[in-house]
């Protein structure tokens, strides 16, 4: 009996855990290897947009990141990341400063937290 429980208990924190893992106080995105601040800027935009329950985020732009408005906030991983592609896939400020320009390889996209 003992053991049930506490195997339960224990099988529960795991779990919740887990669930909590994919929350972070900041996140960029990269295309390839590299970050990329354009990208980010926009799909922080767009994650902000998307009115996520305790997802209040903005640009930072002296840290480069897509950061929490307080302690209470956060960026959830897999959202953030399809932000990022989505973003990349729809167009974004290119390099040059003018244009807009695409990275329709989604493969190439990662949300980095």
């Amino acid at each position: 009996m003992f053991f049930s429980k506490f195997f339960t208990v224990t099988v529960l924190a795991v779990l919740s855990a887990g669930v909590a893992a994919d929350d972070h106080d900041s996140c960029t995105c990269h295309n390839g290897d590299s970050y990329n601040w354009r990208i980010t800027t926009a799909a922080c935009d767009l994650y902000r947009s998307q009115n996520w329950r305790n997802g209040k985020v903005h640009y930072d732009t002296p840290s480069g990141r897509c950061t929490q408005d307080d302690d209470t906030q956060f960026v959830m991983g897999k959202e953030w990341e399809a932000a990022c592609r989505t973003t990349a896939k729809n167009g974004f400020l290119c390099a040059s400063g003018g244009g807009t320009c695409y990275q329709p390889d989604e493969d190439q996209i990662r949300g980095w937290c």
